[in-house]
């Protein structure tokens, strides 16, 4: 991830007027991640970047953006898009937040790991279609399903959730968000 994501971090913060403990209690994580984050002594996973943002009004796709790449509608240039990674997944947001725009739209690559992911609660509801590798999907109430290239989700907002990759196949799927989350 970025190197300088702390920094930022700690400008928005501060910005936002909030305490280390404030903004961990708005995001529902522990003031020592928000702490180790803003000192670049722990590099965020993309689901704890986006609860940490989302407690300080933004998004991913705001925090990562240059401001120099206007995408001029109807046409999203790859090259505007913006890529956000952590060491697990890579999000490259292909409709980003936009007054304008109903939907966000993801290119989401998730990478093979025995770890299990943290329950993702989003304020929108998110679909999703599978184009390659095996995704583990996990909704809380709903017995564990295996999705392969062709199989397609949707979770309702406030539905707790979380996806992994099983196999040695990195997932790669389009996501849509609806409203806009990230």
């Amino acid at each position: 991830m970025d190197k300088n994501v702390g920094p930022r971090l700690k400008i928005l913060r501060e910005r936002s007027q909030l305490s280390i403990r404030q903004l961990a209690e708005k995001a529902d994580v522990t003031p020592g991640i928000i702490s180790c984050i803003e000192r670049g002594k722990n590099s965020p996973s993309i689901a704890t970047l986006q609860k940490v943002l989302g407690a300080l009004g933004t998004d991913l796709g705001a925090f990562f953006s240059n401001g120099s790449a206007k995408q001029e509608k109807p046409l999203f240039l790859r090259e505007n898009m913006q890529l956000v990674q952590d060491e697990n997944r890579n999000y490259t947001i292909v409709f980003a937040r936009d007054p304008e725009l109903a939907v966000e739209v993801l290119d989401e690559q998730i990478r093979p790991s025995d770890e299990l992911p943290e329950m993702e609660t989003l304020r929108c509801d998110v679909a999703g279609y599978i184009l390659m590798g095996m995704l583990e999907l996990e909704v809380e109430g709903k017995k564990k399903a295996l999705l392969r290239p062709g199989d397609a989700f949707y979770v309702v907002k406030e539905t707790p959730h979380r996806g992994r990759a099983v196999g040695d196949e990195t997932v790669r799927a389009i996501t849509v968000y609806c409203p806009p989350n990230y």
